[in-house]
């Protein structure tokens, strides 16, 4: 089974089981069932759609040879992270408190059934402990993201997928769908089929997610307008992709390093407002009112996770012979990458002022969220009659007391 999502930390070991497990009912749930193949949301790869083209802020690269898109983890990169990491402190404090506990009374010779509690609730918290470690995998010391390049000449797509492999898609023998999952959101999947034409042989999802409900996502409005973005770059001729290059405002700029932390900060900030507005215009994407005052925290963790996650990982590269299968010819007009497009220029255009205020917020930010964190845990201690102090200690290391 092939993890489109990336949270499988087991995936890389699980992938050689496609084809032996996976037939007419594969990983598509709608509903509280399994979605069978016959009941897809087809796209047809030929039919233009007359919606606009929405890249989503996931182009990396953009030349009149391939295109090079995120992978559908990059949205959301940092929240496991986060939680992960959250939970592994909480578990772990268990996990020595259940030992020292067993130390202390051990001598003492308890009952055997408590001695066997202790030991049981030691070995599961053991277990958990190891799951969330593996978990922090798919994110952390893995690659800044997963690219998926679709190249025009060759008419081939290269996908580096959530087991960290590359694999290589023939355009022309895929077929894509509509595919919602329960909690997890919309986005439109690329498959294979064995001759049987149930028997699903490969898999790879486009970058953008929908959050909207199961109803709305296989309306797919936001859907279609992404998969035709892709759509239209594979089957267009020259003349045609100019009207590509001028729907692209943004360029993600990660192909030859990492991602800056403001960079993370606005991506995080759009993951966080789930908006499913043309995220090329951040602008127009973010809404903010006085009700996205509830996720601040929720946001802080996001973006504290990306950080990390992304600066403990390394860029990707294709292999020597797929980037033989790639050459760009130097004096392509449509390379993007050499001719930045209008989001990329205003934002590397802005005056010093800005970008070093830009950079004060950011740790303003931290530190104040470094506050709300130690007043929370201060709260939780307070109901549990503990006096943590938390809060007094931050306030005498930046020397406010």
């Amino acid at each position: 089974m092939i993890d489109t999502n990336g949270r499988d930390p087991f995936a890389r070991f699980k992938y050689s089981e496609i084809g032996k497990k996976v037939d007419g009912t594969f990983g598509t749930v709608l509903g509280g069932r399994v979605q069978e193949i016959k009941d897809f949301k087809w796209l047809d790869k030929k039919q233009g759609y007359e919606v606009p083209l929405y890249p989503q802020r996931t182009v990396v690269q953009f030349n009149s040879t391939y295109m090079e898109l995120t992978g559908r983890q990059d949205r959301i990169r940092g929240d496991i992270t986060a939680w992960a990491l959250f939970f592994l402190v909480i578990a772990s404090y268990i996990f020595y408190t259940i030992i020292q506990t067993f130390a202390i009374t051990i001598d003492k010779e308890p009952p055997i059934f408590f001695s066997v509690f202790l030991m049981c609730c030691g070995f599961l918290m053991l277990l958990l402990l190891l799951m969330l470690i593996a978990l922090l995998s798919t994110e952390l010391f893995t690659y800044t993201y997963l690219p998926i390049r679709f190249n025009r000449k060759t008419r081939k797509v290269y996908v580096r997928q959530a087991n960290r492999k590359v694999e290589v898609f023939d355009w022309d023998e895929l077929k894509f769908y509509m595919a919602t999952t329960y909690k997890v959101g919309g986005d439109v999947r690329g498959i294979t089929l064995a001759d049987d034409g149930m028997t699903i042989t490969g898999m790879f999802s486009l970058p953008f997610v929908s959050d909207l409900t199961a109803k709305e996502i296989l309306g797919g409005t936001q859907l279609k307008q992404h998969f035709e973005f892709v759509r239209r770059y594979m089957e267009s001729d020259d003349k045609q992709i100019v009207e590509i290059k001028n729907s692209i405002r943004y360029i993600h700029p990660v192909y030859k390093k990492r991602e800056t932390p403001l960079v993370s900060f606005k991506r995080a900030t759009l993951a966080a407002l789930d908006s499913d507005e043309n995220m090329e215009y951040p602008k127009e994407a973010l809404r903010l009112n006085w009700t996205h005052l509830a996720i601040i925290i929720q946001l802080w963790l996001r973006y504290l996770g990306r950080l990390l996650s992304i600066n403990t990982s390394i860029t990707p590269k294709f292999s020597p012979e797929i980037e033989a299968e790639c050459q760009i010819d130097p004096n392509d007009p449509y390379d993007l990458n050499k001719n930045l497009p209008e989001g990329n220029i205003e934002d590397t255009n802005q005056p010093i002022w800005k970008k070093l205020t830009h950079s004060i917020l950011l740790i303003l930010f931290g530190i104040v969220m470094l506050f709300v964190f130690a007043f929370f845990i201060d709260m939780i201690g307070a109901i549990k009659g503990y006096d943590t102090g938390l809060a007094y200690k931050l306030l005498h290391l930046f020397h406010l007391v």
